[in-house]
C-alpha cells in the first residue's frame, strides 16, 4: 500500500509540471511529512515544505494540492500557508497564504503579501501573480517603495 501511494504521489507531481508552468522538467517537493487522502485525491505536505519546478522555487509551512477525481495524476489547484516565499527569476514574493490555479498558472497571495523585484517592493491586500509570465496585479490598499536600498517595508 505504501509503495502504491508513493508511486501515485510521484506521478502526480511529475505530471503537474506540464499543467503548472508548461514545463516537462518535473517538480520536486520536500517536507517533513506527507498525507494522501485517497478518497478525495488531496495531498498535504507539512513542515518545511520546499517546492522546485523549472524557475519557480517556493517554501512554506503547509502545502495542500487537489487532484482530478477522474485522473488522480492531474493536479487542479493548491493552497500554501505559513511563511510563504516564492521566487521566480528576480521576483521574490512573500505572504501568509497562497492559492494556485494550476491550469492557468496563476497564484493569488494574501496575508500581508509583498513582491520584491530589484530595488522595488510593493505591498497590497492581495497580489495575483502569473507564474508563466512573471506579471502581477495588486489589489486593496497598495504601498510601493521604488529605488530604495536597505530595509524593505
Amino acid at each position: 500500500m505504501r509503495i502504491r501511494l508513493f508511486a501515485a504521489a510521484f506521478s502526480v507531481f511529475y505530471l503537474a509540471s506540464s499543467a503548472w508552468c508548461a514545463s516537462e522538467q518535473g517538480v520536486t517537493i520536500r517536507s517533513e511529512s506527507l498525507v494522501i487522502e485517497e478518497k478525495t485525491g488531496d495531498i498535504q505536505f507539512e513542515g518545511k515544505v520546499q517546492v522546485r519546478m523549472a524557475e519557480v522555487v517556493m517554501g512554506c509551512d503547509t502545502l495542500k494540492v487537489h487532484t482530478d477525481e477522474a485522473d488522480p495524476s492531474r493536479i487542479l489547484r493548491g493552497e500554501a500557508s505559513g511563511n510563504i516565499v516564492l521566487t521566480r527569476g528576480n521576483d521574490r514574493l512573500e505572504a501568509g497564504m497562497a492559492e494556485f490555479d494550476l491550469k492557468s498558472g496563476m497564484v493569488e497571495l494574501t496575508g500581508a503579501p509583498r513582491l520584491m523585484r530589484e530595488k522595488t517592493t510593493i505591498e497590497a491586500e492581495r497580489i495575483v501573480y502569473s507564474l508563466d509570465e512573471g506579471t502581477a496585479s495588486f489589489m486593496g490598499p497598495v504601498k510601493a517603495l521604488f529605488g530604495v536600498e536597505g530595509d524593505r517595508p
